[in-house]
């Protein structure tokens, strides 16, 4: 777990939009159609599959928000400031 000090320090090395709400770190993406919305939600599915950590995933047509914690020990940890991270790497993809 991260001690709220930690957090922001961390939310510095994230791209701009991530925030904190609720205790988790949150961000919503914009695309131009509902499809690439969907295809950037299987590229995440992918990611998240992949170092099992999997977030909340939220679809409103051609907007993605998504909600991260570590639900095991309902709190923000480093498995999620990794995650946030790896996120903004596929988001750098054209979609």
């Amino acid at each position: 777990m991260l001690s709220d000090e930690e957090i922001r320090r961390n939310m510095t090395d994230l791209v701009s939009g991530w925030e904190v709400k609720d205790g988790m770190i949150i961000k919503s993406f914009q695309f131009p159609s509902f499809m690439n919305a969907i295809e950037f939600v299987n590229e995440i599915a992918k990611l998240a599959e992949r170092v099992d950590h999997h977030p909340i995933i939220t679809v409103n047509w051609k907007t993605v928000k998504l909600s991260l914690k570590s639900f095991d020990v309902k709190a923000i940890t480093n498995r999620d400031i990794t995650l946030a991270k790896e996120i903004e790497k596929v988001v750098t993809k054209e979609y």
